[in-house]
This record gives structure tokens, C-alpha cells and sequence, in this order.
């Protein structure tokens, strides 16, 4: 089945600043963990394009064409690449483009030109080996490779003109508002104005004008095309297309309320982005053993709580648990959920040890259990799993689960101890304080189980998983000088009618799918009855690409909350 493809277009007014380019990971990572191939086409950020246009204008009242061009391209180039950098700490794979490696061609006055064309067959193969794509917007190159800009507003031209190329019917145009209103609604002040849920052509010529650029729309006209009109992670849109206008009484959604149970490695790093997207989240409370560490990382007080019977109190709207181990989150898991609490997990050892009782008891009080972090990191491997069952029957799974051995192994390969490897992953946060579970194989086998549940339907009788030891460490480096590399692989597969599961150390080629992983990064083959393969990657540790997963799934339940299904 062919993955859809989407094209975002992230605007300066949703990147005001670098530290928003976070909320556009997370709206990719949205639909990368749909399994849509993404094209995301970047703004500058900000007031960039303002203030380099203000420096050449300083020098000369009308400051050449062709320089100005070059000079106001840097903004979208700056703004791709940093966007490209955050993606990678989260754990996505993505490629940044310069236009010119796509053959974006363009026509017309170097400062208010027109996309002409693009080389298809290369745009299609980037896509083909990338799950993303990042462009920056608003500029392209003539006949001549000479630098041309598209006009105030350019990015949604770059980006209604690469979803026509690619055949995409999902160009979605990310702003700083969740549609288009008949009234700014941050200048209404007593009734809220109503939204468009459609509007023709013409009607976005005529009110939606300041909000997408006119051009665009003329674009999409022409071809017949349609574009969303939305904000980072929002439940809501409006479709400029062929049809009808339909203007709806705008929904009021109030933030989610949030419990945050733990605010280690991962916790904290949740806690950070829902203190980003206060529209969308209120944290109401966490569980912490030291006030004090968390005053002093200026959370404030009124937060923290250090008692079991201070949280149970609380009437969150979701909760996040990232604690380690079985207690006390099971106690705590199983109260919210019978309150009908939403429960975002990111604990696989309970999830792993109770997953069937706590999923009945979230259908008897109408909550939800989403757990994507328990496996993979930043590679959405239960996601995947479900998409591929639903499809046909799954022969076999191999994969590498766990970040910190495959980090470890690699250091060991290039001379460390084991003692340096483990003590140097702990620096990095790809490890725990007691870094047992993952050497000793325990952590990759839970997290088998549950894909095995996923996949099969049942789990393994018995997984038996291979310890890393300084035996081990010391077969990593002479697999190295071999030219292979050493694999903590964690396979299952049915045959007869039983299922077969294992962790166990192989040494595999440098260019296979397990050979080319590096650090904390993980990977998951799909094998089907159809002999068709499926392949997901991502970032498996630390603190970024696990907060993605539990992010998305916060994200998804808010939406919900809201009353969409998208």
C-alpha cells in the first residue's frame, strides 16, 4: 500500500522564534507515525526576511534584484536546516533540500517570480528513501541558476505548487490560527467570530487575503486543487477549494489538564513542552521524590507533590506516567483510569506486566490507554505494527529495541570499556542510574512481548534474552575488526502455530538495516505473509525522542477531547 504523502507549510508567524521550531516536529511527527511521507516547507523564522531586507536597504534605497534575492533566501535556507537539527534530536529521519537539488524552477521578476516546473523523478526518489523532507519556501532558481523569490507570503506558493507536482491531495498551511475566521479573532472581544469550515476560491481571495498568500490561491484555482488552512497540532481547519463556503460557530477547546507522574530523563522533558503549548495543556501536578531539585529547575512549587494520597486527590483531564517500574504506577495508573482519566504511559515494565488489565479497565470507565513511547523511542513501532496486521498477517519481526546496548556496543567496538561505554551513555542520557534492565536484556524482551501482542495476538512463552557482558564487549570490537558489526537483535516469528521470540547478540554487515544503525538509534522489519517488508527507524533513548512519542500521544488525546477523529 502506497504511503500517503502531505505537504506542511510551516509560516514565520507559527516559527516566531527557534524555540518554536519544536511544535513543528511535533505536527510532522504527527503524520510521520500515521506513516505518511511528509514534505514539510519552511518560512523564515520570524522577522528574518523584514530585517535582511532592512540591512540592504541600508546600503542602497533600491538594493540590486538578484542580490536581494540571494540575501533574502538565506532566511528560509536558515530556518530548513535548523528545523532539519531538531528533527534529528527527536528521532526523525528526515533530509533537508536546497531547491536547487529538486530543480525548483521559477520565472519572472527575480523579487515576485513563479514556480515553472520541478524534476519529478528526483523529488519522487528523495521520498521514496526519505520518510520527510524539509524545503525551504519562497525562493527557487531560474533558467540560469540564479536566485528568485516568490513574493510576500512565497512558502504557500512553494507548497501548493510541490503537492499539485506530487499528486498530493493534503497541503496543509500551518498558521498561527486554527482556520479562517470572518473576523480576527484576536481583535473580536465579545462574540467569538465563526469560522470557515470551506471556502471557494474567490471568498479566500476576498477574506482570507492577509492570512494566505493570493497567489496561492490563484494556483490552486487553476489546477483545481484544495489546501487546509490550520495551526500546529490543531483538531480543526478550513479547505479553500472548487466547492462551496460554509462558515460554523467556532468550538471553544479548553486546554487538557495534565498530571505528570515522574519528572526524570523523560518527564521533564514532557514537562517542558506542555509548559510550550499552554493552548493546548495546563499541568496541574507531578510526583516527585525532591521538591527542592524541581524548584531549583524553577517548576514552580505549587506543582510538586511528594505523596501518593496528594495525587490521587487531583482530577486530571490526562496523565502521563513516567515512572520507572511496576509501583507505584500501577496504583496510580489503575485509580485515574477507573476516574476516566487518560493515561499516556511511557513505563513499558507496566505495560508490558499489565497491558490486558489496564486497557479492559480504560473500556469500562470510556478512557483511553496510549503507551507509543514503550517501544521504540521515536520510532513508532506499535503504530506500525497495528497498520501492517490490519492489513494481513504478520510472518516474522526482527528488530533492535533498545538504544542504550546498541550505544554501548558501538563504543565498545571503537576501544571502550564496558565500564566507559555504560558510564559515558548515562552522560548522555541514553541510560538509567542502574543501566540493568537494558545489558541485561530484560528491557529489549518487554518490549518484544508487547509488539508480540500487537503482531500475533498473544506473546512468547519465553524470551530467554542474552546479557552484554565484558564477554560480549570484547566480541563487539573483534566483530569491528572484521568489518561487521555486533547486534543485540530481538526477533519473533510464528511457524507451526507456535511463537518463537529471542534476544541474541549477531554480528551483522555494516550496510545491512541493523549494520547501519548508530548510537541510541533503533529499527524494526516487518515481515508479512505476502512476502512484503516493512521498515521502521528512529532514535530508540533519551530524553527528546521519547518525549516525541509521549508528546503525540498527549497530542492526540487532546484532539480528541475536542471531538475529532483526525
Amino acid at each position: 500500500m502506497q504511503d500517503e504523502i502531505i505537504v506542511l507549510k510551516f509560516g514565520s508567524s507559527v516559527l516566531r522564534t527557534p524555540a518554536e521550531l519544536p511544535n513543528a516536529v511535533h505536527e510532522i511527527y504527527r503524520w510521520y507515525r500515521r506513516r505518511a511521507r511528509v514534505i514539510a516547507v519552511v518560512s523564515a523564522i520570524g522577522d528574518t526576511t523584514d530585517r535582511l531586507l532592512a540591512e540592504a536597504r541600508q546600503l542602497a534605497a533600491q538594493p540590486e534584484s538578484y542580490a536581494t534575492a540571494e540575501l533574502l533566501a538565506i532566511g528560509e535556507r536558515a530556518s530548513a536546516a535548523l528545523l532539519g537539527v531538531a528533527l534529528d534530536r527527536s528521532g526523525v529521519v528526515a533530509r533537508v533540500l536546497n531547491p536547487r537539488e529538486i530543480g525548483l524552477t521559477v520565472s519572472g521578476s527575480p523579487l515576485d517570480s513563479e514556480l515553472t516546473e520541478v524534476n519529478l523523478a528526483r523529488l519522487q526518489g528523495l521520498l521514496a528513501e526519505y520518510p520527510v523532507l524539509v524545503i525551504p519556501g519562497f525562493f527557487g532558481t531560474d533558467s540560469s541558476g540564479r536566485t528568485h523569490v516568490l513574493g510576500r507570503g512565497g512558502s504557500d506558493l512553494s507548497a501548493v505548487f510541490l503537492a499539485h507536482a506530487v499528486g498530493s491531495s493534503r497541503c496543509r498551511l500551518i498558521k498561527d490560527v486554527d482556520g479562517v475566521y470572518e473576523a480576527d479573532p484576536a481583535l473580536v472581544r465579545v462574540t467569538r467570530p465563526r469560522r470557515f469550515l470551506t471556502l471557494t476560491y474567490q471568498d479566500a481571495l476576498e477574506v482570507a487575503a492577509p492570512l494566505i498568500q493570493p497567489k496561492a490561491v490563484t494556483f490552486l484555482e487553476q489546477r483545481g486543487g484544495c489546501a487546509e488552512v490550520a495551526s500546529c497540532a490543531s483538531a480543526l481547519q478550513s479547505i479553500v477549494h472548487g466547492g462551496s463556503t460554509e462558515l460554523r460557530d467556532a468550538p471553544t477547546i479548553e486546554p487538557s489538564r495534565v498530571l505528570l507522574l515522574g519528572l526524570g530523563t523523560v518527564g521533564f522533558g514532557v514537562y517542558q513542552r506542555l509548559d510550550a503549548n499552554p493552548g493546548h495543556f495546563r499541568v496541574v501536578g507531578a510526583l516527585v521524590r525532591d521538591r527542592g531539585k524541581y524548584e531549583r529547575m524553577e517548576v514552580p512549587a505549587g506543582l510538586l507533590r511528594t505523596r501518593i494520597e496528594q495525587i490521587s486527590k487531583l482530577r486530571p483531564d490526562i496523565v502521563v506516567d513516567a515512572l520507572p517500574g511496576i509501583e507505584p504506577s500501577r496504583e496510580l495508573v489503575e485509580h485515574f483510569l477507573s476516574s476516566g482519566a487518560h493515561i499516556v504511559s511511557a513505563n513499558k515494565a507496566l505495560i508490558e506486566a499489565r497491558e490486558r488489565a489496564l486497557s479492559a479497565l480504560a473500556a469500562g470507565s470510556g478512557a483511553t490507554l496510549s503507551y507509543s513511547a514503550a517501544v521504540g523511542g521515536a520510532a513508532p513501532m506499535i503504530e506500525a505494527v497495528d497498520r501492517y496486521a490490519a492489513r494481513g498477517p504478520i510472518i516474522s519481526m526482527a528488530a533492535v529495541l533498545n538504544g542504550t546496548c546498541n550505544f554501548v556496543l558501538d563504543r565498545c567496538a571503537e576501544g571502550a570499556t564496558l565500564e566507559e561505554a555504560v558510564a559515558e551513555a548515562m552522560r548522555e542520557g541514553f541510560a538509567e542510574a542502574d543501566p540493568s534492565d537494558d545489558l541485561s536484556g530484560n528491557d529489549a524482551a518487554r518490549k518484544l512481548r508487547i509488539l508480540c501482542r500487537h503482531a500475533f495476538g498473544t506473546e512468547p512463552e519465553a524470551v530467554n534474552p542474552e546479557q552484554l557482558d565484558e564477554r560480549v564487549a570484547r566480541i563487539a570490537q573483534d566483530a569491528a575488526w572484521a568489518g561487521m558489526r555486533l547486534r543485540h537483535v530481538a526477533r519473533a516469528a510464528r511457524s507451526n502455530g507456535e511463537l518463537r521470540a529471542t534476544v541474541r547478540f549477531e554480528e551483522v554487515p555494516v550496510q545491512s538495516l541493523f549494520g547501519r544503525l548508530t548510537r541510541e538509534w533503533n529499527a524494526l522489519e516487518i515481515l508479512g505473509a505476502n512476502g512484503a517488508r516493512d521498515v521502521i527507524t528512529g532514535r530508540g533513548a533519551g530524553r527528546w525522542p521519547t518525549t516525541e512519542a509521549v508528546m503525540a500521544d498527549l497530542f492526540e488525546v487532546h484532539r480528541r477531547r475536542g471531538g475529532s477523529t483526525t
